[in-house]
């Protein structure tokens, strides 16, 4: 499963990626409607956080190399903001899942005393919504202002103070209103169990598979002849994956380290579930070694010698990457809905995630064409 399996390429391939998506959401509706939904709902959540988090670290890479004045690949800033495409399409499909609640969070029909002032309906609909809608109207507000200094006259001083302000405000927002989808989105699914690092963590997470979705698409793009990124371009954009990999395995050992010496049975139960619970133990490994322990073998040979100028090695490594916390975000979100539920891969669950995929790769196409960015940039 690639995250732009239709490039950039206009034409080819949106009859197949519509049906993907009507397939997909003709699952859902019938998951939906069934006796029990929660799987349904849960394949539906993760799907979202997992897309929505590939869509929005593209324009957050973009800003940070706004804020640092980086000069080293503006092709790769254009690349990166093109994923900002499926936002609008997530916003929507983020007011679907609102209609879910009572079946994915007990909280909604069984309030807890202690946490009443937090986790209720009202107030999480209207932060989550607030704070989402927010994050990507900079985004595309962002993404809209670096395309226009393409066009001649168009960037002067104050274009230039803008785009700042706004990749700025940008990066703050996507570290608070990521943290605010896991912590309201995804640890509330058990709301008896909590950890502190949890939104950093998922954080780091976002920003693993974004940078490597990152640079997939400039390998896309060069080998398509749309840029003509040098091998250098891509391997700092390797080294950010690394840098990302490391730090996503340092979140997870900080947050198990913490909670299993602490030893609280009301912490320790969510890792229990995890990693001693068929079939998610086995899970739980896999997603391991090759999520982190493969990538991070062969990023750091890669990156201790001259930049290759091949990568075919290097795009396997980020399916890997982008599979392993696909299924990670799995592990997290389904057994706290139910202990019963297996591993979710039945023909409903792929379709519904073949459906996100289409509706990824067909927004971030109509974005390609609206706004049609000059991707070979000179400074």
């Amino acid at each position: 499963m690639s995250p732009d399996a239709t490039g950039d390429s206009a034409g080819k391939g949106t009859g197949l990626l519509w049906l993907l998506a009507l397939l997909g959401a003709a699952a859902f509706l019938f998951g939906v409607f069934r006796a029990d939904p929660k799987s349904t709902w849960g394949i539906y959540l993760v799907n979202l956080i997992f897309w929505s988090c590939l869509a929005i670290v593209g324009p957050t890479l973009a800003g940070a190399i706004q804020v640092t004045e980086g000069r080293w690949s503006p092709s790769v800033k254009r690349i990166a903001l093109t994923t900002a495409g499926f936002l609008p399409v997530s916003l929507i499909l983020f007011v679907i899942l609102f209609f879910g609640r009572a079946t994915l969070y007990p909280w909604v029909s069984a309030p807890i005393e202690n946490k009443a002032v937090w986790l209720n309906v009202p107030f999480m609909a209207i932060r989550i919504a607030i704070g989402t809608a927010a994050l990507y109207w900079v985004a595309l507000t962002f993404a809209k202002a670096v395309f226009a200094q393409d066009k001649g006259g168009a960037d002067t001083q104050e274009a230039e103070a803008r785009r700042n302000k706004l990749a700025t405000t940008l990066l703050i927002l996507f570290v608070l209103v990521v943290s605010l989808w896991a912590f309201d989105l995804v640890m509330t699914l058990d709301p008896i169990w909590y950890s502190g690092l949890f939104g950093g963590y998922y954080v780091v997470k976002a920003l693993y598979t974004g940078f490597g979705l990152v640079t997939f698409l400039t390998i896309r793009a060069n080998a398509r002849g749309v840029t003509n990124v040098a091998p250098s371009g891509i391997q700092d954009m390797a080294k950010l994956t690394f840098a990302m990999s490391v730090m996503w395995m340092y979140f997870f050992f900080s947050q198990y380290l913490v909670i299993w010496y602490g030893n609280v049975p009301i912490e320790t139960r969510f890792f229990v579930a995890r990693f001693f619970n068929p079939p998610w133990g086995v899970v739980a490994w896999l997603v391991f070694i090759f999520g982190w322990l493969i990538p991070f073998a062969y990023l750091l040979k890669r990156l201790t010698g001259r930049p290759p100028t091949r990568h075919k090695v290097l795009v396997v490594i980020l399916f890997f990457g982008w599979i392993s916390i696909f299924v990670e975000h799995v592990l997290v979100v389904f057994p706290s809905l139910d202990r019963a539920i297996g591993f979710p891969l039945g023909v409903k669950e792929v379709l519904i995630t073949a459906g996100f995929f289409a509706l990824f790769a067909l927004s971030r196409r109509r974005f390609l064409q609206t706004y049609n960015p000059v991707l070979r940039q000179a400074k």
